[in-house]
């Protein structure tokens, strides 16, 4: 049995110098001379046969004694042009048509005879005739079936077929013209081994090769390596350049005697090729090939408008969808997560994407058919390690990143933007597992196997359809997609700098209406609870229960109105604070707090845990004193009944592990308080930071105004880190927050 052929064996088709093979086609001569002498220094061995001298004979030579006086006139005046077409030359009683490029020093001459009775301007004409079918087709595979038809026509060639190379240059049979008797390869994959690397160049820069019979010997140069060169001369730029032996053979498994290769070009990279095959050699003019060219190129161009005009409109559609979701965030109210999560059906459709991953500091918002909210923050932090601009996007994630794989039914796609460099801030789009089966034009595992002793590989023999089906990957990501993508990052920017601005304003608003507000609104609401204090106690008595009930209910109302001014201005003043930054000693802080809130902890019956003494870290400490006096406060009000209560104050040092690794740059310490009270449901995890929103009756776990956590996260965000929690109902809470870095 054979051995397997390893990616190592595969890399020798890449590493073949099929430019330096040494040899020509023998349905041309080729001769290559210096300039300025026009001497002759290296020549194919049958001029002897075409031109009537041996190699021998012209070797040191100067040109002009073996081409006619006007041919050389000709030649001379085209070796002076930038660029040349084809020359119709005579040498030795007969014409030829003559091909010029330069290659290694000297200037190359191709020469094939003339044979052909049909002149260049027939041939242009028959495309011309043969335009109509094109023009009229429908869609970009009716365009290439079409093309197909019209170089069969054209060439005589028994099958015509298109072949479209995807992004890893494996190509496809999408349209195909043949002679019944031939093998039909419609629909069929090839793998990229069968057109390596280095002749997908020689197809860039020479878009028309003929192959006109793959079983004759190839004529080798004569000095075969040059003096002046060290190695055969390079015949990258040659037409008549000869075969690789590999491709010959792989030819004659196909049960290929000639060929011909036209490439299509998109923007100058290559897109596919019209590929030809003849059962017998056959050698098709120069002036036919020469009209297969035009059309090819005619064909290209009109594959490109159709792309363009696809695109156009898709680009259309996607820039409604995101002026209409810019739009509806410009009037957010709230969190701009929580406005988010009310546009997904306008976030899937920007990408074509089925589920959508949002992560701006807080909880990820996570909508449609996606990862969970444990898996979305593993996989951020794990993106956050990465070297991407902008955007990153894969088809196969689990490849890249492999704890996708339990997730690759949703996520085997991803499409990723950074919002933020400094920490693990994105916008992620998802799109499922697409499982499908390739149908290919024989094992594209086993595309070559090794010969006798290894000395060369030998091409597949079957071209029999093999079937494989593809797993793990998600539909590609167009640029459409990314360009959608990379817009709404944009767009959102400018959301953000609009609500900043606005926010600004509203702020400078409310600074100058607070004295009046403080004058006109905060002494009436101390007036009321005074003089509900007053009837109460002068005339309690004669109220009765019911009156005294309700007096009591003002008297709370105006306190909690009151309240809620107060801490409403605060917030505001929050924002716009200097902080006083300087390294504090994070123990003793939550030490005076602790016996700030003693009493409360103590009416509580609540237990304080320390596991261990906390850092040293450079903050304000008057703020972060706040933060922790607002986290200690609220972790001891909501108990549940009849259970011993408790609180921990702690922290997770660098490189210390936690649940959520994503919430936090590597060198942070993340603070934390938690408690066994009566837990959040996981929808109101980020509820509960918006100003005012209680999420139990007012009177109910001891009142209060609903703003501490609002005001405890904006002072952490004043210090560049985060706040957010972990809870369950009746499992209790935890409320993470880190402080990021003084900037310098």
């Amino acid at each position: 049995m054979r051995p397997p052929v390893s990616d190592v064996d595969l890399s020798q088709c890449d590493r073949e110098p099929i430019h330096l093979l040494g040899g020509i086609q023998p349905y041309g001569v080729l001769l290559a001379f210096s300039e300025p002498d026009l001497i002759l220094r290296v020549v194919s061995a049958n001029t002897g046969v075409l031109l009537g001298h041996p190699p021998e004979a012209l070797l040191g030579r100067p040109l002009a004694e073996f081409l006619h006086p006007s041919s050389f006139v000709l030649l001379t005046r085209a070796l002076s042009q930038p660029t040349t077409g084809s020359l119709r030359l005579e040498a030795a009683g007969r014409f030829f048509i003559g091909l010029l490029h330069r290659s290694d020093g000297l200037m190359v001459l191709e020469l094939e005879p003339v044979a052909e009775a049909t002149s260049e301007e027939e041939a242009l004409a028959r495309v011309d005739l043969l335009l109509s079918p094109l023009v009229r087709a429908q869609g970009p595979l009716g365009l290439l079936q079409a093309a197909a038809e019209a170089v069969r026509a054209l060439t005589r060639f028994d099958r015509v077929m298109v072949y479209r190379f995807d992004a890893d240059w494996h190509g496809e049979v999408v349209a195909e013209s043949r002679d019944v008797d031939m093998d039909g390869f419609l629909g069929l994959r090839f793998p990229s081994s069968d057109i390596p690397a280095q002749a997908r160049a020689l197809y860039t820069r020479n878009t028309l090769r003929l192959i006109a019979d793959a079983r004759a010997a190839p004529v080798p140069l004569v000095p075969p390596i040059p003096p002046s060169l060290g190695r055969p001369l390079d015949l990258s730029g040659a037409s008549l350049r000869s075969v690789s032996p590999v491709h010959l053979e792989y030819l004659a498994n196909m049960g290929v005697g000639a060929s011909m290769s036209i490439s299509l070009l998109r923007s100058g990279s290559l897109w596919g090729l019209i590929a030809c095959h003849h059962r017998t050699p056959f050698v098709v003019p120069a002036a036919t090939r020469r009209a297969c060219d035009v059309l090819a190129r005619l064909v290209a161009l009109q594959l490109a408008s159709e792309e363009r005009a696809t695109v156009s409109a898709e680009l259309v559609r996607r820039a409604h969808l995101q002026t209409q979701l810019v739009e509806r965030l410009s009037e957010y109210v709230g969190t701009l997560p929580a406005a988010l999560s009310r546009q997904g059906d306008l976030l899937l459709g920007l990408t074509g994407a089925g589920g959508v991953a949002l992560l701006l500091g807080e909880a990820p918002v996570i909508l449609g058919a996606s990862p969970s909210s444990e898996e979305v923050e593993e996989l951020a932090g794990w993106l956050a390690g990465q070297r991407f601009d902008g955007t990153f996007h894969t088809e196969r994630l689990a490849r890249l990143h492999p704890p996708a794989a339990e997730y690759a039914d949703v996520a085997s796609g991803l499409l990723a933007v950074r919002l933020d460099a400094a920490s693990p801030r994105f916008i992620l789009w998802f799109r499922p597992e697409v499982a499908r089966t390739v149908t290919w034009a024989g094992n594209p595992q086993k595309p070559v196997v090794p010969g006798p002793g290894a000395s060369r590989l030998h091409p597949r023999a079957s071209f029999d359809a093999w079937q494989e089906t593809v797993r793990g990957a998600g539909a590609p990501w167009t640029p459409e997609d990314v360009a959608a993508a990379e817009g709404f990052r944009g767009a959102l920017v400018g959301v953000l700098l609009r609500h900043a601005a606005s926010l600004a304003r509203s702020n400078r608003e409310l600074d100058a209406f607070s004295g009046t507000v403080a004058h006109d609104l905060k002494e009436p609401l101390r007036g009321i609870q005074q003089n509900v204090g007053f009837l109460l106690e002068d005339h309690g008595d004669a109220l009765g229960e019911d009156g005294r009930k309700q007096l009591e209910e003002v008297r709370w109302l105006a306190g909690r109105t009151q309240g809620q001014m107060e801490a409403l201005f605060e917030y505001s003043r929050v924002g716009r604070v200097e902080l006083a930054w300087g390294e504090v000693d994070m123990q003793a802080l939550v030490d005076e707090v602790l016996l700030t809130v003693s009493v409360r902890l103590r009416e509580n019956q609540v237990e304080v845990r320390v596991p261990r003494p906390l850092p040293r870290v450079e903050c304000d400490g008057v703020r972060i004193q706040q933060v922790w006096a607002n986290l200690l406060t609220n972790a001891a009000k909501y108990r549940q009944a009849g259970e011993p209560r408790w609180v921990e104050v702690g922290f997770h040092g660098p490189g210390e592990p936690l649940s959520h690794p994503a919430r936090r740059q590597p060198d942070e310490y993340v603070f934390y308080v938690r408690d066994n009270g009566i837990g959040i449901p996981v929808q109101f995890h980020e509820d509960i930071f918006e100003m005012f929103r209680r999420l139990h009756p007012a009177h109910a776990y001891g009142g209060g105004s609903g703003a501490g956590l609002a005001i405890a996260r904006r002072l952490v965000r004043l210090h560049g880190g985060e706040l957010w929690m972990e809870s369950a109902p009746g499992q209790g809470s935890t409320f993470f927050f880190t402080l990021g870095k003084r900037l310098r």
